[in-house]
C-alpha cells in the first residue's frame, strides 16, 4: 500500500515538474523572437503591407506558427518586466544590424518600461 501511494505521489510530482518547466519557457527562444520582432519592424518601416500581412510573411520566413508566436507573446505578458529586457535586446540587435544610422526607426518599441514607472512613483509620464 505504501509503495503504491508513493508511486502515485512520484508520478504526480514528475507530471507537475514537467508541466511547470513547459510553462516557464517561451515557445520561441528569445534570440529568435528578437530577430522576428526586428524583421517585423523593418517590414513596417519599408513596405506598404498591413500589420497582419507583415506578421504572416515574417512568421513564414522564420518557420514559426501563429500559435507559437501568440504563446510567446502570452509568456512575456505574464511578467511585464520581461518585455523591458526584450525591448532593450531588440534595440541593441537593430543597432548592430544598422550601425551607421543614428537612431533606428523603432516606432513599435516603448520609450520606457511601464514596470519602471510603477517602481518609481516620482517619475511623471511625459
Amino acid at each position: 500500500m505504501i509503495k503504491k501511494s508513493f508511486l502515485i505521489f512520484f508520478i504526480l510530482f514528475v507530471f507537475v515538474l514537467i508541466f511547470q518547466s513547459c510553462k516557464q519557457n517561451p515557445k520561441i527562444e528569445e534570440k529568435k523572437f528578437i530577430k522576428i520582432y526586428a524583421e517585423m519592424i523593418f517590414f513596417q518601416d519599408s513596405s506598404s503591407y498591413s500589420q497582419p500581412e507583415i506578421k504572416s510573411k515574417v512568421l513564414k520566413k522564420f518557420s514559426i506558427t501563429k500559435s507559437d508566436f501568440d504563446e510567446t507573446i502570452q509568456f512575456y505578458n505574464e511578467e511585464p518586466e520581461r518585455w523591458q529586457k526584450f525591448f532593450d535586446s531588440t534595440i541593441a540587435y537593430i543597432e548592430r544590424l544598422h550601425p551607421n544610422t543614428n537612431k533606428p526607426d523603432v516606432k513599435s518599441l516603448p520609450k520606457r518600461s511601464v514596470s519602471l514607472d510603477r517602481k518609481n512613483p516620482l517619475v511623471k509620464n511625459p
